[in-house]
């Protein structure tokens, strides 16, 4: 640790506890439509052998599992043991004997056979040389084969809520601060094709969508205050804000409050997704 900045090689900015897990899973159920229209856009389709980066807790792996049947195979690769067993659970439970998980750090990992996709969903913000990840990888993926990321845009001015929300641009600012002092990506989603590019991919295909809902029932206002609880101790640490100031065994209810009293609607920050094949 080097003053108030974190290497992002050995951490991942939201930690590891089993809230932030569960975090994951509920953001993976928001983003699961448009990560699936992906992978399908992309040609992921029977038979193939995917890696999928940043597994996490097993989503896009899943995911890629049901596109490749059971004559592919998926590897997710995660660096925390603690959710790839959750990760592994899930696969477990839902009969997928075709998809494993290895836990290695993303930023050092070479893998040890030919892949014809490589995948990944909200990793390359969390990796500081993303770059020369990306081209030690492809080292690994068949000529023709799919590349598919998916990242968020974390600009520091977006507005979470419509009407506007005061809280919700404060926390915001309180997260942004975080990201970007632990190193992270913010506009990771807005730099993915030039990324790819750089790596040695022809130009992507692009889309860009957004999870919103309204109600009391949308899932999203957890998932925003999930994420102010997980990123909590950096706030506290830099100095941007109290425990008390954040009140975060309340801040989901109190977001849902807001917005269903102003008859608004929430929205979460846009994903980018990028899709090429090697030549």
């Amino acid at each position: 640790m080097q003053d108030q900045k974190e290497s992002t090689a050995t951490m991942y900015t939201l930690g590891h506890a089993p809230k932030e897990i569960q975090r994951l899973m509920t953001q993976g159920h928001l983003l699961s439509p448009f990560t699936q229209r992906m992978l399908v856009d992309a040609g992921i389709t029977k038979g193939m052998k995917v890696l999928d980066i940043g597994c996490g807790p097993g989503d896009v792996s899943l995911i890629a599992a049901e596109l490749v049947g059971e004559t592919g195979s998926v590897l997710g690769v995660d660096m925390n043991t603690s959710v790839l067993q959750v990760a592994q659970a899930r696969a477990q439970a839902a009969g997928l004997k075709h998809v494993s998980f290895l836990a290695r750090n993303v930023s050092e990992y070479i893998p040890d056979q030919e892949y014809d996709a490589i995948v990944g969903r909200l990793i390359l913000l969390y990796v500081p040389d993303h770059i020369a990840v990306l081209r030690r990888l492809l080292r690994h993926l068949r000529p023709g084969g799919v590349v598919a990321f998916q990242e968020y845009d974390l600009s520091p001015r977006l507005e979470l809520f419509y009407p506007p929300s005061p809280l919700t641009e404060y926390l915001w600012s309180l997260v942004t601060q975080s990201f970007q002092r632990t190193g992270a990506e913010l506009q990771m989603g807005l730099k993915l094709s030039g990324a790819l590019q750089e790596a040695g991919l022809p130009k992507p295909h692009l889309r860009c969508e957004i999870a919103m809902g309204s109600g009391p029932e949308w899932a999203g206002y957890e998932v925003l205050a999930d994420v102010v609880r997980a990123v909590l101790p950096l706030i506290v640490k830099f100095g941007l804000a109290t425990a008390e100031e954040i009140e975060i065994e309340t801040l989901a209810d109190r977001l849902r409050e807001q917005n269903i009293s102003q008859q608004g609607v929430a929205r979460m920050p846009a994903l980018i997704s990028a899709w090429t094949r090697r030549d």
